[in-house]
């Protein structure tokens, strides 16, 4: 279901202090953690925008104040055997999918991914 360039860039937007470290400029796991009723994480393919435009999708997404993102390649995830399911519901959103069942498998494919993104935050 790699129906996205390995290449492409992708953020998770962050709206909890408690998914990132400000120490050491790190994502904690928690931040990638998928939902625990359908395996499901939500993300946006943000190639070719600006940082405007890209602070834009996640202040218009949810109604709460946010904080940072975590930006990693769509190779990383799939190199977690993990896939990237496009939905544009919204525009650019996406799904990590495929997740493990087992919740101790998901917590380390989320803190490889964790391990793997940038952090970004909102000034």
């Amino acid at each position: 279901m790699n129906n996205i360039n390995c290449s492409e860039k992708i953020g998770r937007y962050i709206y909890s202090k408690n998914h990132y470290r400000i120490s050491d400029n790190t994502v904690k796991h928690a931040a990638f953690m998928p939902q625990p009723d359908d395996g499901r994480l939500s993300v946006f393919i943000i190639s070719g925008l600006s940082e405007e435009e890209i602070w834009s999708i996640g202040e218009s997404i949810r109604n709460e104040n946010l904080k940072a993102r975590a930006d990693i390649t769509a190779n990383h995830v799939y190199e977690s055997r993990l896939d990237i399911k496009v939905d544009n519901n919204p525009q650019r959103h996406a799904e990590i999918i495929n997740w493990p069942e087992d919740n101790s498998a998901r917590k380390l494919l989320a803190m490889e991914l964790a391990q793997k993104s940038i952090l970004q935050l909102k000034y």
